[in-house]
């Protein structure tokens, strides 16, 4: 059992991971028992720049002003370096955040990827993963007593931390600040653990694909339970298996449903079942904090009132215990997932979206690795021994941003020349443009009257420096 764990939180130039920059990186150290407080950093920086053009809502919501993006002391790669270097001496931790397994764990990735380091850091070297955010969804469904659940303005539930904290008397020094918001999630997750102690030990068990796998494997029925739209839903779940095409995908059955009306179903009766609120197929990610509970709580449900243990247990026999109908869902998932696949979009690949198109090899590693260690003046020459077409160019982009001197000048123009197109065109991309920003502001000006955390001032430094990229990207197009 880890003795640490890491509460990490982001503040980035947009919400696609691929193609924002960390700006903001802060973490605390705490000691898994007692939740005390052992160390932390706050790590500050500039943008990328091959994508220095950020969306308008997130300067406006997190607070980072438009000096600290172009003139801060730290560059994006070193940022990103030293988050890497102090989590690396912190050793082995479970890594927790407030929907980090659905955001800033994509950022780090990709911010590690980007830099030709291993993006793996939060879930290798013995790390796992776990996510306050999960955690008190399931506290608040098994435990809904012991919690003030705010409401939002459309009178359901709300989840936010700047709404759940406060309302729980847990406050924030600054809301959307990383540093403040770890702060903050610390202590509402140590709040989870002090009145569900339960619910804190099961969620522990499922902090890793390994450990997530050798609890499902076990003949049980989970609790288990989602929130979405403002709303919980809750089930019996039994372990079914995991998708032969992907093995962090593993799937469930819902024994509120009747496996004997199922069995003999035919592919396209069983695909519906995947459907609806009350589906009886339920998929999880191994690999993504699932947390699962004890059998007791599915019985806190109306919609299992009716049910007796022995029931249900009866049911999680006949399935568990059913090969026949196991191979032909098995072979279901199978055919699928060639449809999906069949339905990709064939278009061609960006390279900052082939994050999952496999593992560095062990000599492109160990090039990455004298790549960073080596002088200004050797850099290049490495750079382009690295065999993996993806790492090659982010070896590139780092020395564009830190060691410009180290290219050519044919291309560092060729470099700029690139940046400025991507980012001059009318045509819809899936980074921000500067005409995509320039009608957000333009748009965020024309609501000032209908939304008061609009500030006027901070638009204007936006529009000034979208101005100041326009005109520089101009110039770069002439070269």
């Amino acid at each position: 059992m880890k003795k640490f764990g890491i509460v990490i939180d982001t503040e980035s130039t947009g919400l696609n991971a691929a193609f924002s920059s960390i700006v903001q990186v802060a973490a605390i150290r705490f000691d898994l028992d007692t939740f005390e407080v052992l160390d932390k950093f706050d790590i500050r920086g500039r943008m990328k720049k091959e994508y220095p053009i950020f969306h308008p809502k997130s300067l406006l919501i997190n607070h980072v002003s438009i000096d600290q993006i172009k003139n801060h002391e730290n560059s994006n790669f070193q940022l990103i370096n030293k988050m890497r270097s102090r989590c690396l001496e912190w050793g082995e931790s479970i890594y927790w955040g407030w929907n980090n397994i659905g955001f800033d764990r994509h950022m780090i990735r990709q911010a590690l990827f980007q830099s030709c380091f291993n993006p793996y850091l939060s879930n290798t070297l013995g790390n796992t993963e776990g996510d306050f955010l999960k955690l008190t969804h399931a506290a608040s469904i098994t435990h809904p007593n012991s919690f003030v659940r705010p409401i939002n303005d459309k009178g359901k539930i709300t989840f936010q931390l700047e709404k759940f904290g406060p309302a729980n008397n847990i406050h924030a020094e600054k809301s959307h600040d990383a540093l403040s918001d770890v702060s903050q999630t610390l202590r509402v997750g140590k709040m989870i653990r002090d009145k569900c102690p339960d619910v804190w030990q099961d969620s522990l068990k499922t902090c890793s694909k390994k450990d997530t796998y050798e609890l499902i494997n076990q003949n049980k029925i989970f609790a288990a339970s989602n929130w979405y739209n403002g709303r919980s839903y809750q089930h019996a779940l039994v372990f079914l298996g995991a998708n032969p095409s992907y093995e962090n995908e593993i799937y469930f059955f819902d024994v509120r449903h009747d496996p004997e009306q199922i069995f003999e179903l035919d592919r396209n009766e069983l695909k519906e079942l995947f459907k609806g609120k009350e589906k009886a197929f339920v998929m999880g990610k191994a690999n993504q904090h699932m947390i699962l509970l004890d059998e007791k709580y599915i019985f806190q449900n109306d919609d299992y009132k009716n049910f007796s243990s022995e029931e249900l247990n009866s049911r999680m026999k006949k399935i568990r215990s059913n090969k026949s109908f196991k191979e032909k869902f098995m072979n279901l998932l199978l055919d699928m997932h060639e449809d999906k696949e069949f339905t990709k979009d064939q278009s061609e690949k960006l390279v900052e979206n082939s994050i999952y198109d496999g593992f560095a090899s062990q000599k492109d590693n160990y090039l990455m690795r004298d790549f960073h260690a080596a002088t200004v003046e050797n850099k290049l020459e490495i750079a382009n021994k690295i065999e993996d077409v993806r790492y090659r160019e982010f070896a590139k982009r780092v020395l564009y941003n830190e060691y410009p001197e180290a290219l050519t000048k044919k291309e560092l123009i060729l470099r700029d020349k690139r940046v400025a197109e991507n980012h001059l065109t009318l045509d819809e991309k899936p980074w921000v443009t500067i005409p995509a920003a320039m009608q957000v502001v333009d748009d965020l000006r024309a609501n000032e009257n209908e939304d008061e955390n609009i500030d006027l001032h901070k638009l204007q430094e936006i529009d000034e420096y979208l101005c100041e990229m326009q005109s520089k990207f101009e110039g770069f197009l002439k070269k």
